[in-house]
C-alpha cells in the first residue's frame, strides 16, 4: 500500500468520526506515541481526559465489496504487539475503484485481540497474531460483535469517551450483535440447571417421545431435546437470542446405568466451563474418570467425552456444534 492511499484512508476515517457528532470530538494524528497509533480522539474541552488511540489496518480491493468473497487477513508480530486499554484496532476495507471505505468496518480493543487472535507459529520460533474475517459481513464469527457502521463510528467513540472508555456495540452496526462471553456463560448455567441437575422435562414436548429441557435468562433461551433408546441416546441443544437461534450442538452417546449417569451429571456440573465446548478436561472420583477430548473453540468445535472405570471405557458421547 502506498503512503498516499494510507493517508487518504486516514482522512476518510476522520470524516467518518466527525459525522454526526457536531464538533464534539477532536481527531488528530499523534506526533509521538509508543503504540503505533495513526489517530487519537478526544472530547473537545476535556483536555485532562484520557483519549482513544486508533491503529488503521487497511485492505485494498479493486472491485465492489458486495461481490467480494475473500477474507480480510492481517498479521501482527506477537512479541511487538502493543496492547493497551485505550488502544483500538480499526480494520478497514477500501475499494480502490470507487475510492470508498466499506459501510461496515471492525473496531476492536487491542487487549481483546491480543488474547483472542489466532496464533500462527513461524519457522524461526516467533509467533504472529492473525486477524481473519470474511468480507461478507452477514457471516457470524468471533469478531462480529466489533463490526460497526462507518456512519455510526463517531457516535460510538463519543459514547465510549463519555462512559470512561466503555464501548457499547449493541445495535450500532444495524444488525443484532452477539456477545460470546455472555452467551457461553448463559449456556454453562443452562446446562448446570437442566440435565446436570436432573431437571424435569417440559410437558408436551415438541417432538413425540422426546425429553425436552428448557432454561431462560434475560434475552437467551435454551432448549435441549433428546431421544433415548435401549443402547443410544441422541439429541440437540439450541440457544436462542430474542427468539433467533444463534448457537447449537448435536450429540449421540451410549446408554449407561444409574450410578454412571449420576457420575456423568456430576462431571458435567463440575466442568461446566470447559466440557462440550471443544476443550480438553477431565474429572475423577473413586473408580470413575470422566474425560473430554475436544477440538476447536466455542464458535466451531467437535469432540468426544468418555467415562472410564479401571482403565476401561464404559461410555462415550460424540458432539459437534458452534455458532449458527
Amino acid at each position: 500500500m502506498t503512503e498516499n492511499i494510507q493517508e487518504e484512508i486516514e482522512d476518510k476515517i476522520i470524516d467518518c468520526i466527525n459525522f454526526g457528532v457536531a464538533g464534539r470530538l477532536i481527531i488528530f494524528k499523534p506526533e509521538k506515541n509508543n503504540i503505533g497509533a495513526d489517530l487519537a480522539v478526544e472530547r473537545r474541552g476535556k483536555y485532562k481526559e484520557e483519549g482513544i488511540y486508533l491503529k488503521i489496518n487497511s485492505l485494498i480491493t479493486s472491485s465492489g465489496l458486495k461481490e467480494h468473497s475473500d477474507n480480510f487477513v492481517k498479521d501482527f508480530l506477537q512479541e511487538n504487539f502493543p496492547a493497551d486499554q485505550n488502544f483500538y484496532l480499526l480494520f478497514v476495507p477500501f475499494d480502490e475503484v470507487s475510492q470508498k471505505i466499506n459501510d461496515y468496518i471492525w473496531l476492536m480493543p487491542s487487549l481483546y485481540f491480543r488474547d483472542a487472535a489466532e496464533v500462527i507459529k513461524l519457522p524461526d520460533g516467533k509467533n504472529l497474531l492473525r486477524f481473519k474475517a470474511s468480507l461478507n459481513f452477514e457471516k457470524k464469527d468471533e469478531y462480529s460483535k466489533f463490526i460497526t457502521s462507518t456512519k455510526g463510528l463517531g457516535k460510538l467513540i463519543l459514547s465510549a469517551l463519555e462512559n470512561n472508555g466503555k464501548f457499547d456495540f449493541k445495535e450500532n452496526n444495524g444488525r443484532s450483535t452477539l456477545n460470546l462471553d455472555s452467551l457461553k456463560e448463559f449456556l454453562r448455567q443452562a446446562r448446570k440447571n437442566t440435565y446436570a441437575a436432573s431437571a424435569t422435562s417440559v410437558d408436551n414436548p415438541r417432538l413425540l417421545s422426546s425429553t425436552q429441557l428448557e432454561f431462560q435468562k434475560g434475552d437467551y433461551f435454551y432448549r435441549d431435546i433428546y431421544f433415548s433408546g435401549d443402547k443410544k441416546f441422541i439429541g440437540q441443544e439450541i440457544v436462542y437470542q430474542e427468539s433467533k437461534p444463534v448457537w447449537a450442538m448435536n450429540y449421540i452417546g451410549d446408554q449407561i446405568g444409574k450410578t454412571e449417569t449420576k457420575f456423568l451429571k456430576e462431571s458435567l456440573s463440575k466442568l461446566s466451563e470447559k466440557c462440550r465446548f471443544g476443550e480438553v478436561c477431565e474429572y475423577k472420583k473413586r473408580d470413575f474418570k470422566y474425560q473430554d477430548q475436544g477440538q476447536g473453540n466455542f464458535v466451531d468445535f467437535f469432540g468426544k467425552e468418555e467415562i472410564f472405570t479401571e482403565g476401561k471405557s464404559i461410555y462415550k458421547l460424540n458432539y459437534q456444534g458452534g455458532l449458527l
